[in-house]
């Protein structure tokens, strides 16, 4: 044997060692991080292997566009200011629009129309004038824009849930968008269902707002009871609390100062039930949001020893923070998170740093602590740009996960014993050189998935039987191709060179189109589709090392065993 083939030898028995440690924690059980193994990977089972959740959440473009067309409708108008332009007015139009393309009104003095006009045109485009008068101005959000807002918020709502969830500890989540309005959420592993739930679907947005104290504490409660009862309307449980807010402000509209919105703070009792809730008049305008957070931890109060979430600012919102202090000494400014008002405190003194907390309220120790640890984990993650809405839920028990495993596994099993069977009877020790090789392939495909850290789903197995298949289609193919060069008169070397050559087009062109398919799968497919197409392109490159390296490498052996013994006519 020369050195060429040594070498080869080696290549094949360092990739099985490796192989070998790769997939070993798997099947032995294993904790690699605890016990100090080399590898400290193990192969992730999705969804319908091991349980979990599944969920399908519908994003809320209306909101979106509404803020968006309302911060950019703001800027605008204070632009505007800045060049000598008086406004008289501004607001926001939704009554008799599309509810996905909102207006903005802007009142200003009718000889400056010109000015205001050239303004927009020029320092705006992702506006789009749908009104021009003498002295109002009439716009929203530019079609094209309107699609970008779209994509960009879909692409942070996965990155926010996924930093979110990385926080929360579930290993090899798959979150990935569905259509253009839909983000899907698989957690294998999950057990603390509802907490995952809400973890996932809290917006998290943080805002610092100035309490409007045009109006008395009493007053914006008499208001919201006048509203309610002259309109037949209150919240209801089973509704959104945030759809409640809007809808009160919308009727309310009337009645409030121009620039302000009601909200709500809760009071819980101590085993944290909503006993009430505390109505303030607030600015609408932030002056400080969660985009300038630094970070957030969960806090212990000195005097109380309750846990409650500590914020930084970076420098940008320190400044910010600092600024606004110190213009509003002895006034309330109200802690903002996804409209709820957590507390509203006397600013005592111009605050530096852009340091602050968060109070949680009361109720049970262990509870608080939780809602602590999840608070700052979205805060630190960031806030969803959008509300989303629970579409679709499933919940896959683990039971079933083990059984698909058993099922799947038993199933493998057999048609691998039915394939080798087959194989040594009729090709005999060429089919237990193939046989051989396809044990190899197989180990050789959980290795790259455990290296990979990828996935292993249901139609994963499938594509791992699949792979099997078309190793087996090229061990055909090649042995084939040499019997056929036997009966053209040529020696076992000669034909089983001649057969490997021959055969390598045919088996390279059918590997190439499964791949080409599976490129498609894996590019346009979603979920379990995925999880195929990965298993079955990892499957086509092992295949071709196992076929033609392997194969070839043992009927090299073979041959040369055969010449040691001097034989000179072989069938195969």
């Amino acid at each position: 044997m020369d050195r060429g083939w040594w070498w080869r030898v080696a290549l094949l028995v360092a990739s099985v060692v490796i192989a070998g440690l790769y997939i070993y924690p798997t099947f032995s059980g294993l904790d690699p991080k605890k016990s100090g193994f080399p590898i400290e990977k193990k192969i992730n089972l999705g969804l319908d292997l091991q349980g979990g959740l599944y969920l399908v959440l519908g994003v809320d473009f209306n909101q979106v566009f509404q803020e968006v067309v309302q911060r950019k409708g703001s800027d605008l108008a204070e632009d505007l200011q800045k060049q000598g332009i008086t406004i008289s007015s501004q607001k926001m139009l939704t009554d008799g629009y599309p509810k996905d393309d909102p207006r903005y009104e802007i009142q200003l003095a009718a000889e400056k129309s010109t000015q205001a006009y050239d303004r927009f045109k020029e320092r705006f485009p992702d506006l789009r004038l749908t009104g021009d008068e003498q002295g109002r101005m009439e716009f929203a959000l530019a079609h094209a824009y309107r699609a970008d807002v779209r994509e960009k918020t879909i692409n942070q709502s996965i990155e926010v849930i996924r930093n979110r969830i990385d926080e929360f500890g579930v290993s090899e989540p798959s979150i990935s968008s569905q259509g253009n309005s839909r983000v899907l959420v698989e957690l294998p592993g999950v057990k603390d269902i509802e907490r995952a739930k809400g973890l996932i679907g809290r917006t998290a947005k943080l805002e610092f707002k100035m309490v409007d104290d045009s109006m008395g504490a009493a007053q914006v409660a008499a208001l919201v009871s006048e509203v309610e009862t002259e309109n037949n309307f209150t919240y209801q449980k089973e509704n959104r609390f945030s759809d409640y807010v809007d809808r009160l402000n919308e009727l309310a509209k009337s009645k409030l100062p121009q620039g302000s919105v009601i909200s709500f703070e809760r009071v819980v009792s101590q085993n944290g039930e909503t006993v009430s809730r505390v109505p303030y008049l607030l600015k609408m305008k932030a002056e400080v949001t969660g985009e300038e957070l630094a970070d957030a931890q969960v806090q212990f109060d000195p005097e109380t020893r309750l846990p409650n979430v500590g914020f930084s600012l970076n420098p940008k919102g320190a400044s910010l923070f600092e600024e606004l202090t110190g213009k509003n000494v002895g006034k309330q400014l109200a802690i903002v998170l996804d409209g709820i008002v957590y507390s509203a405190p006397v600013i005592q003194s111009q605050i530096a740093g852009g340091q602050g907390r968060i109070t949680m309220g009361t109720g049970q120790n262990q509870d608080i602590m939780k809602e602590a640890k999840d608070l700052a984990i979205v805060l630190r993650a960031g806030a969803l740009p959008a509300q989303l809405e629970l579409l679709e839920q499933r919940v896959v028990g683990p039971t079933l996960g083990a059984d698909s495993i058993q099922k799947g596994g038993f199933a493998g099993v057999v048609g691998a014993l039915i394939v080798f069977i087959f194989m040594i009877f009729y090709y005999r020790k060429a089919g237990m050189i193939a046989a051989f090789s396809l044990v190899l392939n197989v180990l050789f495909v959980l290795a790259v998935l455990v290296g990979l850290e990828a996935t292993l789903t249901l139609p994963g197995i499938a594509g791992i039987a699949l792979t099997v298949g078309i190793a087996v289609d090229s061990n055909v193919v090649i042995y084939e191709r040499i019997r056929e060069e036997l009966r053209a008169g040529k020696s076992l070397g000669g034909a089983v060179d001649s057969g490997f050559q021959k055969a390598f087009r045919t088996i390279l062109d059918a590997n190439v189109t499964n791949a080409a398919a599976a490129i498609v799968l894996l590019t346009y497919g979603t979920g379990p589709i995925k999880g195929f197409a990965v298993t079955m392109l990892i499957g086509i490159i092992t295949t071709l090392f196992t076929a033609v390296f392997v194969c070839r490498l043992f009927f090299q052996l073979y041959l040369h065993r055969l010449q040691l013994r001097k034989a000179q006519h072989v069938s195969i």
